[in-house]
């Protein structure tokens, strides 16, 4: 079910993505993601505002995969 809790995670996802990446523990997808951030924060034309994006989206992608427990060490499907 989608709590009101997993809502606000995921508009932190869209303010601040790598601290919602950390709430989950997902430390290098953290630093991977603050990467691209920082690059969005210190870009200010077009190029930043889709690394921002980036950012967003592939927080929202770790936070999705992390509630459904898809990142507990197991390989891959592929």
């Amino acid at each position: 079910t989608f709590k009101g809790r997993d809502m606000l995670l995921y508009l932190l996802g869209m303010i601040l993505p790598p601290l919602a990446i950390l709430v989950y523990g997902r430390i290098l997808a953290a630093a991977l993601n603050g990467m691209i951030w920082t690059y969005a924060l210190l870009t200010p034309d077009l190029t930043g505002t889709i690394a921002w994006i980036c950012a967003s989206l592939h927080a929202a992608y770790v936070i999705h995969e992390a509630r459904l427990g898809r990142f507990s060490g197991h390989t891959s499907r592929f």
